[in-house]
């Protein structure tokens, strides 16, 4: 008998998204979109760590404000 191991193409990536006061994790398994979602996240004022499932830091991103243009 054999079995049937499951695992994704990519390894797992972790956000951690924080405002100060609370945070929240976000998972992915798409390096790319990790990166597009971190980066919105920080556009929208939030700080954000990418880090591997297995917890080692891979890069930060810092939170900015947008500007609205008037």
């Amino acid at each position: 008998m054999t079995k049937n191991h499951h695992h994704s193409e990519s390894p797992t990536i972790l956000l951690r998204v924080s405002d100060g006061a609370f945070h929240m994790h976000r998972a992915f398994n798409d390096f790319q979109q990790a990166n597009k979602s971190a980066e919105a996240y920080a556009g929208a004022g939030f700080s954000v760590a990418m880090m591997s499932a297995t917890g080692r830091f891979l890069m930060a991103y810092d939170a900015r404000r947008q500007r609205a243009a008037v």
